[in-house]
């Protein structure tokens, strides 16, 4: 594949590592698509986009867990600048922190929408399209916590092991058809969402202090490595599950 070519579609893009992703990824691709719940926020960084790079850049308003209306804007995509064959399913949620049983029937499905069923509303339409061309790539960005327990975060958690299961499947589907699939699992990242001192009474402190690096993860960092997996230099690896923690998930010690 040329160094600058495909058309990428990243969910969530509107801020946080989402935006990171498109930003770093925009020099790689002939066009963009992006895709968030904000319409501000993803029309703002559409802007910032094409005044930076003489790229297509379009920007989207999907709620990602309605079928619906991924089929919807896809089909409006397509019109525009043809099939993505590079997908960045970054769009998640987390939820609030409580227990099991104080979890609605809404909440699991909200989070299951927007962090799985989403995954699949996009790959179930654009794996063909991949196929046709033998070319694909698609990063799903999971977490340490689809390795790992949780208290109070056991739907997050539960559908963050299901990103890592779906795909590793889809890899093994697909990946005859010259389309990769990875997933990245961050530990921390100075996101609105990753650092919740509002909801957790020293949340930041706690994290970083069960960090072997001292501190967090900024958003260029998982950008970075999204960057180099839809890069040819990564065309070998199917399949997995990339941790970027500074080293969370190794410690158990008391210190």
């Amino acid at each position: 594949m040329p160094e600058k070519s495909g058309i990428a579609l990243v969910t969530g893009a509107g801020a946080g590592i989402g935006a990171a992703i498109a930003k770093r990824i925009a020099s790689r691709v002939e066009a963009i698509v992006l895709l968030d719940l904000n319409r501000e926020a993803v029309n703002m960084l559409a802007k910032d986009i094409h005044e930076q790079t003489t790229i297509t850049v379009i920007a989207h308003y999907c709620d990602v867990g309605n079928s619906d209306l991924v089929e919807q804007v896809l089909s409006r995509v397509k019109q525009q600048v043809g099939t993505p064959d590079i997908l960045i399913n970054n769009a998640g949620i987390g939820g609030p922190f409580h227990q099991i049983d104080e979890v609605s029937d809404e909440e699991w499905e909200m989070i299951f929408n927007t962090n799985v069923k989403s995954i699949f509303n996009f790959a179930k339409r654009l794996l063909p399209e991949m196929k046709k061309k033998n070319y694909g790539r698609i990063v799903n960005i999971a977490s340490v916590q689809g390795y790992l327990g949780a208290a109070l975060s056991s739907t997050y958690v539960a559908s963050k092991h299901a990103v890592i299961g779906y795909t590793r499947a889809i890899a093994a589907e697909w990946g005859n058809f010259g389309i990769t699939c990875n997933a990245i699992c961050p530990g921390y990242v100075d996101t609105q969402m990753g650092i919740q001192n509002n909801a957790v009474n020293e949340h930041l402190k706690k994290v970083v202090a069960k960090t072997p690096a001292g501190r967090i993860a900024m958003p260029d960092e998982i950008a970075s490595l999204v960057d180099y997996l839809i890069s040819d230099d990564a065309s070998f690896i199917n399949g997995a599950s990339l941790t970027i923690d500074g080293g969370l998930t190794c410690h158990v010690g008391v210190s």
